[in-house]
């Protein structure tokens, strides 16, 4: 068995999103169900929950991206906290190297996945969305896949793989085990069941992959992929490296900043994110609570992605547990304290998370 003691912190990282995927079912305005309609517009994001008193009251949730704003404030008051840490830690310093450059621009990409991600929840809950995120697994194995194919090519030409790419830019490090294949295979299509609602034939469909919550994730875990690979790139067997994962989190929390400042200057839908004082406090509240425990897991992953040699796999693992904790807590918080949506289709869930827990047992073989 190879040395798993990546698990630990990605266990931690995706308890921290299961239970902030619950917080944006309740936050962010949509459909109580699977198969429920976008808000046809701004001024009836209201819950199907909700009172007519409430709604006078103009007790409005969030729109996705009124809660990506709160993502990136969330997001940057830890990165400046950090960075006070590392000015007042002896011989600590952020210096504007490659890395940091690296680093903010992957924030960046980082904001703009999850900016993108977060409409999902306008049509879908979490328990339908979060397996779908098992795709930026797949699109890090066609890297993983094409980058030797793309080294022979190079070398065929006469040229140097080092001439277009860093070494230590390089995703694919050591070779890849059949037995990962075989686990992202199955955490691929235990996570995509509950969208498809069992039915596997829906996969080779265009309907299927035009839902909303399909495609914002499709989407989304593209962006994934691409930030998973610069943050492994940044911090995998760097000389200290837990001083290489606090600088790449406290460049990428700025660049999430920047991101953010961009979006709200040039984007249209995110003007009225001043109609933030129309939303109810407790959504506002519930969706800084969610935001909190999303930036710690953000910050805790990267210790996975700095120790083990196979991101893909340690993104394959992240979203399959993410998943299954996801919909124990969604089931136990709506059955015990009627938070969140309802959650449907349970048979389904429950053999996606059979087929996800068979892939991370392969994840683990050497």
């Amino acid at each position: 068995m190879e040395d798993v003691h990546w698990l630990v912190p990605t266990l931690a990282a995706t308890s921290c999103w299961a239970l902030s995927d619950v917080c944006c079912d309740y936050a962010i305005a949509g459909g109580d169900d699977d198969d429920a309609p976008p808000p046809p517009d701004d001024k009836e994001r209201r819950s199907p929950q909700m009172s007519t008193r409430e709604a006078d009251k103009g007790d409005e949730q969030l729109t996705p991206e009124q809660n990506a704003v709160v993502s990136a404030s969330v997001a940057a008051a830890a990165g400046s906290a950090l960075f006070m840490y590392q000015l007042k830690s002896k011989g600590a310093t952020q210096t504007f190297d490659r890395d940091t450059a690296v680093a903010m621009a992957a924030g960046a990409v980082h904001f703009c996945a999850y900016a993108v991600e977060l409409r999902a929840f306008r049509t879908a809950s979490s328990t339908v969305i979060t397996p779908l995120l098992q795709l930026s697994a797949v699109w890090m194995t066609l890297v993983r896949v094409i980058q030797p194919v793309a080294a022979v090519m190079v070398s065929s030409a006469g040229g140097s793989m080092d001439e277009v790419m860093p070494t230590d830019f390089y995703v694919a490090t050591a070779a890849m085990h059949p037995f990962h294949f075989a686990a992202i295979f199955l955490i691929f299509v235990g996570g995509f069941l509950p969208a498809a609602k069992g039915d596997v034939r829906k996969f080779g469909t265009c309907s299927f992959y035009k839902q909303e919550a399909v495609a914002c994730c499709v989407i989304g875990e593209l962006l994934i992929c691409v930030y998973n690979a610069l943050l492994h790139a940044c911090t995998f067997k760097r000389e200290d490296q837990a001083a290489s994962v606090l600088r790449f989190f406290v460049a990428s929390r700025a660049g999430n900043a920047l991101g953010c400042l961009v979006a709200i200057l040039f984007i249209p839908s995110f003007s009225h994110i001043r109609r933030v004082r129309r939303c109810g406090r407790r959504y506002v509240l519930i969706a800084f609570l969610g935001e909190c425990l999303s930036v710690i897991g953000v910050a805790v992953v990267m210790l996975s992605y700095a120790s083990f040699h196979e991101p893909a796999v340690v993104n394959a693992a992240e979203g399959g547990v993410q998943q299954l904790l996801n919909l124990l807590f969604a089931v136990s918080l709506r059955a015990f304290c009627g938070f969140g949506r309802a959650v449907t289709d349970v048979w389904t869930k429950l053999v996606s998370f059979a087929l996800i827990a068979a892939g991370l047992a392969l994840s683990a073989v050497s």
